[in-house]
């Protein structure tokens, strides 16, 4: 019985530390992202301080006020983009790593199913063809929630690029790095 159930064992604790290593990626891009930020917020700080020191008269102050306020906005709004985007990144990452899994599993399973289908006893061909219907529509139906969550993704993916479009002094994502095997 444990040789039987040795390789499930090791392929999950294998899977476990698969996705571990996608997990510990998306925190190093998130803190590389968070720190890119922090330097950007200082340089604004600074910019914003000079600026203000140069103030001679109140309409001046107010223009200075509105213009840091705007150029505050954007940069958070950048910031938001970005790190909404290293989510996106990681929820496709993490999505293409369970479905390739589910495949594997699905696809035996639905073998295993297939396989003891054939062994069924005579006389027992309508609840056969019931459980063929019911796996061939639970496939059906599977495959059409990827296809609405793929879509789902893309709507998603187009709001962020309308965002960046109003966010130009955003904080550049970090590179993306291969998760560790």
């Amino acid at each position: 019985m444990q040789n039987q159930i040795k390789p499930q064992v090791e392929a999950s604790v294998q899977a476990a530390f698969e996705l571990a290593n996608l997990s510990f990626a998306q925190v190093e891009r998130i803190t590389e992202l968070a720190l890119e930020q922090a330097k950007v917020n200082a340089e604004l700080a600074q910019d914003q301080l000079t600026s203000a020191l140069e103030v001679k008269d109140p309409t001046a102050a107010i223009a200075l006020l509105k213009e840091q306020l705007e150029t505050s906005a954007k940069s958070l709004a950048g910031f938001a983009a970005t790190a909404f985007e290293l989510g996106q990144q990681f929820q496709a990452e993490a999505t293409a790593f369970a479905e390739g899994h589910f495949d594997q599993a699905h696809t035996a399973a639905n073998k295993a199913i297939n396989d003891n289908l054939k062994k069924a006893p005579e006389g027992s061909e309508a609840a056969v063809q019931a459980v063929k219907a019911a796996v061939d529509a639970g496939n059906k139906a599977l495959a059409e929630a990827r296809k609405n969550a793929k879509k789902t993704a893309e709507l998603a993916q187009e709001g962020i690029a309308k965002l960046k479009e109003h966010a130009p002094k955003a904080a550049k994502a970090p590179a993306r790095r291969k998760a560790r095997a």
